[in-house]
C-alpha cells in the first residue's frame, strides 16, 4: 500500500506540470481569439476596462470545458512519453510494476476532472453565457445614455446623427432629429415630437420609439423627395456591431444549464414540438465531461514507446487523437442534425467505440509488456521446440 501510495505520487506530479501548462497554453490561445473582438469595446467605442474585463470572466467556463480533456490528454501523453524515453518504465517494469498500477492514478484524476468538467459543461457555462449576455446589456444601455446629449448633433452610432432638443430621461425625448445614412443608397431624415429608448434583453437590441413624426426620403440615384407623416413609428439604432456579434434572438439554448434544459425538453415533447436540437445540446454537454475519462485512459498506452522520444513527440501525438476524436463527433453530430440518427447513438456509438479502443490498448500493453506474457509464451514455445529442430531429444 505505502509503495501504491508512492508510485500514484510520482506520477501526479508528472501529470500536474504539462497539465496546467496545457490549460495555461490553450485558455490564453483562446482569449487572444476574443480579445481581437473585444478590443473595439475599449478603445474605440468607450467601453470600461472593468466591464470588458467581466465578459472575460464569464467565457471563462466555456473555455475550461474545451481545455480541461484536451490538457488531460496532453498531460498523460507527455508524463508517459517522458518516462518511458527516461527509462524509468523499463525500471518499474524491472520491479513488478504493471501498467495498470501506473495507469491508476492517471483515472483518479480523470475521474476528479470528469466531475469538475460536468458541472462547469452542465451549470457554470451556461450561466456565464447568460451573464455574458447581460452584461453586454449593460453595455449597451450605457452606450445609449452616452451616444444621446441634449441639445448636441451626434455621430456616435454608425451611420447615423441623432439630435435631440430636450432630454429629462431615456424614457422621455422631445424634438427628435435623426439623419439615418445606414442604407446608403437611400438615406432619409426622421423628424419627431417626441419619443423614447427601449432597450431589450432578450435580442440586444436597442430602439427608438416616436410619436407624431415625418419621414423624409431622397433617393441618391433618383430625382425624387417622399415625404411621409405616422402617429407611432420604431427605429432600430446600431450600438456597436462589434458588441451584436456576441448576442443572439432570444434566450438559446447554450444560455440554459441542463436542468433547464431538461424542463424545455419535457415541454416540448408534451406540445408536439421537435426536440433535436435540445437532445443534440444536452449528449453535447455529457460527452464534453465523458471525454476527460477517454483522454485519460488512452493517454498511458499512447505515451509507453521502446524509442527514445522528447515530450514533443507526446504533444504530436495528442493533437492527432483529438483531431481524430473530435472529427468522430462532428461528423456524429452533423449526422444527428441531420435526422440520419439519432442524438443518442451519434453522440455514444462513438465514445464507446473509442473507449473500447483505449481498453484494448490498456490491456494489450498491460499484458504484453509488463506482465511479459507474450515474450515469455514466446520463450517456452521456442525452448519446447528447439529440440525437435536438431532431430530428437539430447540425453
Amino acid at each position: 500500500m505505502f509503495r501504491a501510495k508512492i508510485l500514484d505520487r510520482y506520477i501526479m506530479r508528472e501529470l500536474l506540470a504539462p497539465f496546467f501548462l496545457s490549460i495555461a497554453v490553450l485558455t490564453l490561445a483562446l482569449f487572444l481569439q476574443k480579445m481581437f473582438r473585444l478590443t473595439e469595446l475599449v478603445l474605440s467605442k468607450g467601453s470600461s476596462l472593468a466591464a470588458t474585463g467581466k465578459l472575460l470572466l464569464y467565457i471563462m467556463p466555456g473555455f475550461l470545458a474545451m481545455t480541461i480533456p484536451i490538457s488531460l490528454l496532453v498531460a498523460a501523453l507527455t508524463a508517459f512519453t517522458r518516462l518511458s524515453s527516461d527509462s524509468e518504465v523499463t525500471a518499474m517494469k524491472a520491479s513488478r510494476v504493471s501498467l495498470y498500477a501506473m495507469v491508476r492514478p492517471v483515472m483518479k484524476f480523470s475521474i476528479v476532472l470528469f466531475f469538475v468538467t460536468a458541472v462547469i459543461a452542465h451549470f457554470l457555462a451556461p450561466r456565464a453565457t447568460f451573464a455574458f449576455k447581460a452584461q453586454l446589456f449593460n453595455m449597451l444601455k450605457a452606450r445609449a445614455m452616452v451616444g444621446l446629449e441634449q441639445g448636441v448633433f451626434s455621430s456616435t452610432f454608425d451611420g447615423m446623427v441623432i439630435y435631440v432638443d430636450k432630454m429629462n430621461s431615456l424614457d422621455d425625448l422631445q424634438g427628435i432629429f435623426i439623419s439615418d445614412e445606414r442604407s446608403g443608397s437611400e438615406p432619409y431624415t426622421i423628424v419627431a415630437k417626441q419619443g423614447r429608448l427601449i432597450t431589450n434583453m432578450e435580442n440586444l437590441n436597442v430602439t427608438l420609439v416616436m410619436d407624431h413624426g415625418s419621414i423624409h426620403l431622397q433617393p441618391r440615384a433618383e430625382d425624387v423627395y417622399s415625404l411621409m407623416f405616422f402617429d407611432s413609428g420604431r427605429l432600430n439604432i446600431d450600438i456597436n456591431r462589434a458588441t451584436m456579434r456576441y448576442g443572439g434572438s432570444g434566450r438559446n439554448i447554450d444560455e440554459m444549464d441542463s436542468r433547464e434544459l431538461l424542463g424545455a425538453l419535457r415541454q416540448a415533447r408534451a406540445a408536439g414540438e421537435p426536440t433535436k436540437t435540445l437532445e443534440i445540446e444536452l449528449q453535447k454537454r455529457m460527452s464534453i465531461s465523458y471525454a476527460c475519462l477517454v483522454f485519460g485512459l488512452i493517454g498511458a498506452p499512447l505515451g509507453i514507446r521502446k524509442s527514445r522520444t522528447g515530450r514533443s513527440a507526446g504533444i504530436a501525438i495528442s493533437i492527432l487523437v483529438i483531431l481524430v476524436y473530435y472529427l468522430i463527433l462532428g461528423t456524429a453530430s452533423r449526422l444527428a442534425s441531420s435526422g440520419a440518427v439519432s442524438p443518442v447513438t451519434a453522440t455514444w456509438v462513438p465514445n464507446g467505440l473509442i473507449t473500447v479502443a483505449a481498453v484494448a490498448m490498456v490491456v494489450k500493453k498491460g499484458n504484453e509488456i509488463y506482465f511479459g506474457i507474450g515474450p515469455r509464451i514466446g520463450a517456452l514455445a521456442r525452448r519446447a521446440a528447439s529440440p525437435f529442430r536438431r532431430g530428437g531429444h539430447t540425453p
